[in-house]
């Protein structure tokens, strides 16, 4: 896996590890309303996750290939479209709550997280 490709997806397992924590801290604390920093964080994950998925393909068509076990099929997957699945799902269940939107956006967050870590296990070659 190239470097670059390599630091952003630790980036962005890490931001969206944020995005949850925060949503689910927001919930407790009763908040209506999810600070600025919430939001830019949660839009710039998005951004990013993008380019992650981008730098990916580039690195598929250039001949680069997840070394591993029988499975590592399932980075292709696990790192773009279930994540993207899951960021689109929360920011559609965000929109459809008149209040505290932040929550579906978390739950999509979270749900990201965790496919994307599995990706980033698969990629580095760990727990295949």
């Amino acid at each position: 896996m190239g470097t670059f490709h390599r630091w952003l997806g630790i980036a962005i397992v890490v931001a969206l590890a944020l995005i949850a924590l925060s949503g689910l801290l927001l919930r407790i604390a009763g908040r209506r309303e999810a600070p600025k920093l919430f939001w830019g964080l949660q839009h710039y994950t998005e951004n990013v996750l993008v380019v992650q998925v981008v730098t990916g393909l580039i690195l598929l068509f250039l001949g680069r290939r997840v070394v591993g076990g029988p499975l590592v099929w399932l980075h292709y997957l696990y790192g773009s479209l279930f994540p993207l699945i899951a960021i689109v799902g929360g920011r559609i269940a965000g929109l459809r709550r008149e209040e505290r939107e932040y929550v579906g956006i978390a739950w999509g967050a979270f749900f990201a997280f965790g496919l994307t870590s599995r990706a980033l296990m698969t990629g580095l070659g760990i727990g295949i």
